[in-house]
């Protein structure tokens, strides 16, 4: 009885130390959560005026067997995906608590004219550091009119599931109306850029 009370009592405890290893809480393994952030907190907000730039963030917490948490983007247009990349990945163990970013900004070329190009910077960070990428991208017409579409509700998901986050939509009569997602979105516009993320072995 003895024993039995003793194998009891370190399986017991072994559970707890498991348990308890794990920093992300809340969240069942396999899963990813998604919420909305911000890429301008706090006192950086006075600056975002005077940055040009258009930007998202959002906060992501996962618990899984993936080996890497990875980023990519798709270009619509007229309701139709035209280009798809990958961006770059970030290896993680297991486990991720950080923020996903993204941020556009137009180019002025030497003839002081908008540039056919725009500079796409992404980043992916935690407390343990973060990765970015920064590449060209052919911009959206000059005259159509542009806004973000950010998330308004959280999202839960496996890690088996490529996750729209972040979006730009355009049109050309300058008359947005989102629809129930990003993806839905895209679709209805002249041009959007969506941004994805998506958890590796």
């Amino acid at each position: 009885m003895i024993n039995k009370l003793k194998v009891s009592s370190i399986l017991l405890i072994l559970t707890l130390v498991i348990i308890g290893c794990s920093k992300i809480a809340g969240i069942e393994k396999g899963t990813v959560k998604v919420t909305r952030s911000d890429l301008f907190e706090g006192e950086s907000k006075k600056l975002k005026p005077h940055m040009g730039l258009i930007s998202g963030c959002v906060k992501v917490k996962y618990k899984g067997d993936k080996k890497f948490i990875s980023c990519k983007y798709e270009i619509w247009e007229n309701g139709e995906i035209t280009e798809t990349s990958g961006l770059f990945s970030k290896s993680i163990d297991g486990e991720f608590e950080g923020e996903v970013s993204i941020s556009l900004k137009e180019l002025i070329n030497n003839d002081l004219e908008i540039s056919e190009e725009m500079i796409m910077t992404t980043a992916i960070g935690n407390e343990s550091g973060y990765s970015s990428n920064r590449r060209y991208i052919k911009r959206f017409d000059k005259e159509y009119g542009y806004s973000p579409y950010d998330l308004t509700e959280e999202i839960i998901e496996t890690d088996e599931a490529e996750i729209d986050v972040w979006g730009l939509m355009t049109e050309d009569d300058n008359i947005y109306s989102p629809k129930s997602s990003i993806q839905a979105t895209a679709k209805e516009m002249d041009w959007a850029i969506v941004l994805k993320i998506y958890f590796e072995d």
